[in-house]
């Protein structure tokens, strides 16, 4: 049986993922399903008979990527290479976006499309990215998405 999850319940469990290896979220193979799990148990279940079976199967849980593991400065580089037509506002994120990266702070680069205006277009930018890294990771772990 091939393993099915849905693309946005995904996204949304790999955005809020975190780097450490005992907790955080996990895909579960059976149901294509996604769960917090913390210190090998299943947080979010209030059913007592459903967290335990869900607890005793963790060690079969594929733990999701942490999605910072994505380069939000070169995100930053690319998309104001690749999206921003108008030349003065390019400079302007070329510049932020070495400021950020040498400061290590990507909240520079976001304060100057705040300026700019250009948060929509943007944050759709990053979410095609995120899609995209997701549509990766599933295909590396053989997973079928359903849209």
């Amino acid at each position: 049986m091939e393993l099915t999850v849905t693309l946005t319940d995904l996204m949304d469990a790999i955005d809020r993922e975190s780097e450490f290896d005992d907790y955080g979220y996990f895909l579960d193979p059976a149901t294509g399903v996604t769960h917090f799990l913390w210190d090998g148990r299943a947080d979010e279940v209030d059913d007592d008979a459903a967290f335990e079976a869900l607890s005793e199967r963790v060690d079969e849980f594929i733990k999701l990527p942490d999605r910072s593991l994505t380069d939000l400065y070169d995100r930053a580089e690319e998309f104001t290479a690749q999206q921003v037509a108008d030349e003065r506002q390019r400079a302007k994120l070329a510049r932020a976006c070495h400021k950020a990266r040498r400061k290590r702070n990507i909240g520079l680069f976001l304060g100057e499309i705040t300026k700019l205006g250009l948060n929509a277009e943007q944050r759709a930018y990053w979410d095609a990215c995120d899609e995209e890294f997701v549509r990766r990771w599933c295909a590396e772990q053989g997973i079928a998405i359903e849209e």
